[in-house]
């Protein structure tokens, strides 16, 4: 587990979320901090800053060593396009943590627009915890799509599930299609609709309790736009977990849409997970291990 420090209140929560994760899960632990090339006061060497850093990353370093001393850790500072070398120290990592001020006037080196790239094209998933998070919440929630990307979520979420003993909420958001709306007078087919979207979810749920037979899950089916409805079902959620779909350079910078929305509004710590990452127990290839 890769946490991305910048001694602000982000990367705080960042890694006050990480350490009670740790407490509960084996797991080595590496905390990282990234100088950002060309970023220096004016006139100043580039090097000016590299203090700041790893004087940031020196205060984590104590404060795991205090709070949780059998944990095995490292520190790491790295230079170069903060994004870039967290999804270069993201290959092989199990799951990176940064933290986020979550408004939309988005700045910071560890925080703002940077978990949203994160998020888009790191090869591993993606845990964005919201400045001033205190531990709390009573469920996972995970969102489920009809796109052939949902496994990988739902297996995430099935797992955090189980590691906190929380039941699970299975969350299918459906609206009426527009181009339904095109042809002035047509009857929309609501039940047909509903039926569909009700298998959606139906399905999703039968994967979960077959692969986790004594795991409280339940499906939730809600009328709406797909981020708002995610946004409220986790209002009292431990973590939310969202799928990402891995589209690209260029098209992984939108992320997609639910998935960017929910990180810009989020209501608890959300994981991204990539719709292509292994599963526990194989290999990146998708071997058995």
């Amino acid at each position: 587990m890769i946490v991305a420090v910048d001694g602000g209140p982000a990367s705080r929560a960042a890694l006050d979320w990480a350490l009670a994760r740790a407490a509960t899960v084996p797991i080595r632990l590496e905390l990282t901090t990234v100088v950002e090339l060309g970023w220096s006061p004016v006139a100043g060497p580039d090097d000016d800053f590299q203090p700041v850093y790893e004087r940031a990353l020196a205060e984590a370093t104590r404060f795991v060593e205090k709070n949780l001393p059998e944990l095995k850790t490292m520190s790491v500072v790295r230079r170069g396009v903060p994004v870039d070398e967290l999804v270069r120290a993201a290959a092989d990592a199990d799951l990176i943590v940064i933290g986020t001020n979550k408004t939309g006037a988005l700045a910071g080196a560890v925080h703002g627009t940077l978990p949203l790239k994160l998020a888009a094209h790191a090869p591993c998933t993606v845990a964005v915890v919201p400045a001033g998070w205190v531990a709390g919440g009573d469920r996972v929630v995970v969102g489920v799509e009809d796109d052939g990307t949902q496994d990988a979520p739902l297996g995430a979420a099935a797992a955090e599930a189980d590691r906190l003993g929380q039941p699970l909420d299975v969350v299918h958001a459906w609206s009426i299609p527009a181009t339904l709306g095109v042809d002035f007078g047509a009857a929309v087919p609501y039940d047909a609709l509903i039926e569909a979207h009700t298998d959606i979810v139906d399905r999703a749920l039968q994967r979960v309790t077959a692969a986790h037979p004594g795991l409280a899950a339940s499906a939730v089916l809600v009328q709406g736009a797909a981020a708002p409805v995610l946004v409220e079902a986790a209002a009292t959620a431990t973590v939310l977990v969202v799928g990402t779909h891995g589209r690209g350079a260029v098209a992984g910078l939108i992320l997609g849409s639910v998935s960017h929305d929910v990180l810009l509004n989020m209501p608890c710590p959300v994981l991204v997970v990539p719709s292509a990452r292994p599963q526990p127990g194989t290999d990146r290839t998708g071997a058995s291990a």
